[in-house]
């Protein structure tokens, strides 16, 4: 035994018997190395096949968006026409309802007028005026009827008080018997649709007499 320990510390630099075995722990690392870059690149495949399946689906998805939004454009556009058309024909049916009662009335002028041309045998002047007088009035309140039908009334003027929103003042007075601004005469009606005012009426309005003229007046007295 003494013999073997002397050989090696006279051969310190002699192989190690185990050094083999690392060698082979070294070639067996390597290999499982290579194994697992081998393996990353199988599994790296079937991602890609994934992502390539999932980009064709939300192409096709696009497509049909696509697809979608231009028929609705589509349709949304044809709308737009039909409401236009819709639109021009309900104009046309209103001014058709319009003209039919205006020339209604028309006729009841022609017809006024050429009575009033001649005289009745066995009537006076004063009957053939009086009946185209009546005539007038008829077509007057004929025509305040059709105004009515399509919403449009008169402005209730008189005895109110003096609003220029609704009415003008042409003339203008003073007065001890108001307190504030009044028509007492109306020139010419105003006509309103619901609350739009379609014209203005043409009034006379009685403010009150200033302090001032009062004093005057008495004093005077």
């Amino acid at each position: 035994m003494s013999e073997c320990k002397d050989i090696e510390k006279e051969n310190p630099n002699s192989p190690d018997v185990n050094e083999p075995d690392a060698g082979i722990a070294s070639e067996s690392a390597g290999e499982k190395e290579s194994e697992v870059k081998i393996s990353g690149k199988k599994e790296s495949q079937p991602d890609v096949e994934v992502l390539t399946k999932s980009l064709t689906e939300k192409e096709k998805e696009l497509a049909e968006l696509k697809d979608l939004m231009q028929r609705r454009q589509a349709d949304f556009e044809n709308y737009k026409k039909r409401c236009t058309r819709q639109e021009e024909t309900n104009k046309r049916m209103l001014i058709r309802d319009i003209a039919l009662d205006v020339i209604q009335i028309n006729d009841n002028l022609e017809r006024a007028s050429a009575a009033a041309a001649t005289i009745p045998e066995g009537k006076s002047l004063e009957d053939a005026h009086k009946s185209y007088v009546e005539g007038v009035v008829i077509i007057s309140k004929s025509i305040d009827a059709m105004l009515g039908k399509y919403g449009i009334t008169a402005v209730d003027s008189l005895n109110q008080s003096f609003d220029p929103n609704v009415h003008e003042a042409v003339e203008i007075n003073t007065s001890e018997e108001v307190q504030s601004d009044l028509v007492t005469k109306v020139y010419q009606k105003g006509f309103k649709m619901d609350d739009f005012i379609l014209r203005t009426s043409k009034v006379c309005v009685t403010r009150p007499q200033p302090p001032s003229v009062k004093t005057d007046q008495k004093s005077a007295e």
